[in-house]
């Protein structure tokens, strides 16, 4: 209260004190109609009291409907995120590095492929080449599995070629280590795995090109040819390259019948 709302309560009581006079008995009244106010005030209401306890079961019932579909922090929500977090994550497409790249020590490998796509592996890492739209579309970098603890990757694809598996590999060279994490092609996410997977593509390895009888009359020489090949109905997919630079590297589709081919620039 300010000082002049005290001012005129002050100038209000002054007033009647001086103007409005009790007598005791009319006091003593006031003063019973006072108590049987606050008497009836407190008195129990039974309807009251139901309705209450009804809009309180009622806003109970509703605020944990609504707290189990929106999840606030706490608790709750940290498991939230980890269950996003165990979603995985999603591997960027980046190629900026490939005009610098050289092969290596040896040719890249087909892991994969069909009449749509071709999965490979390299010094790159692994990639998926749309064949249809001349490019790649997926990669899975060694630079990208650092953050998963893996320095030397290993990779396998399924049978469908939608999932690629990847292990940690090791210089005894065995095939007892198990997979960790898998990533779908399709939606680029990568995460890890408990349960191994139970049937893998297996690409055809044939004889080394250049002492290959059955196929030799099928390759050009000048180039440097992968010794892991994948067949279709009449023709078979393997990879090439006119030198050691990584950005020369191509996909040839050979018919059988009579060794046309049609060929793709993986990088270009």
């Amino acid at each position: 209260m300010n000082e002049f709302d005290k001012k005129i309560s002050e100038n209000v009581k002054s007033y009647l004190d001086k103007n409005v006079e009790f007598t005791t008995e009319e006091s003593k009244k006031v003063q019973m109609k006072i108590q049987q106010r606050i008497h009836k005030s407190r008195k129990f209401n039974p309807f009251y009291w139901t309705a209450l306890a009804s809009a309180a079961a009622i806003f109970l019932i509703l605020s944990i409907s609504f707290l189990n579909d929106h999840p606030l922090l706490g608790p709750v929500n940290e498991q939230a995120v980890q269950s996003s977090d165990s979603e995985g994550e999603e591997l960027s497409v980046d190629l900026s590095d490939i005009a610098e790249m050289n092969i290596g020590a040896e040719m890249p490998r087909l892991l994969y492929a069909d009449d749509k796509i071709a999965v490979i592996a390299g010094t790159f890492g692994v990639i998926v080449y749309n064949m249809h739209d001349s490019i790649v579309t997926n990669r899975i970098s060694y630079e990208h599995m650092k953050s998963y603890d893996i320095s030397m990757m290993v990779a396998s694809v399924s049978q469908d070629g939608i999932t690629i598996y990847i292990r940690n590999d090791d210089i005894s060279f065995t095939n007892d280590i198990p997979f960790t994490h898998q990533y779908n092609v399709s939606s680029r996410i990568i995460k890890e795995i408990n349960e191994q997977p139970s049937d893998m593509f297996i690409p055809k390895t044939i004889e080394t090109p250049g002492y290959n009888e059955q196929y030799d009359k099928y390759f050009d020489l000048k180039y440097l040819i992968s010794d892991k090949i994948v067949e279709l109905n009449n023709s078979f997919i393997y990879l090439r390259s006119s030198d050691w630079n990584m950005k020369n590297l191509q996909i040839v589709i050979c018919q059988y019948e009579d060794g046309e081919s049609k060929v793709f620039d993986v990088f270009n």
